[in-house]
């Protein structure tokens, strides 16, 4: 038990590191530092563009077609 919990702790602090480490844009190719969600700042605005362009499609086929 004592090693399971050893192992735990381990894996568990091996992971908050790999979380919190990465100071780059996880956009491929960019080496940017990250602005916010993961992404530097262009890529963030990428993103989040996406998204309402998305949403908004949907709720137009939505309100066109029903559903």
């Amino acid at each position: 038990m004592k090693k399971l919990a050893i192992l735990l702790t381990t894996f568990t602090m091996m992971l908050t590191l790999t979380a919190c480490g990465s100071s780059q844009c996880q956009a491929e190719g960019c080496e940017n530092e990250v602005y916010q969600d993961g992404y530097c700042e262009y890529h963030y605005a990428l993103e989040v563009a996406k998204d309402t362009v998305s949403s908004a499609a949907n709720d137009v086929l939505n309100s066109i077609f029903g559903g």
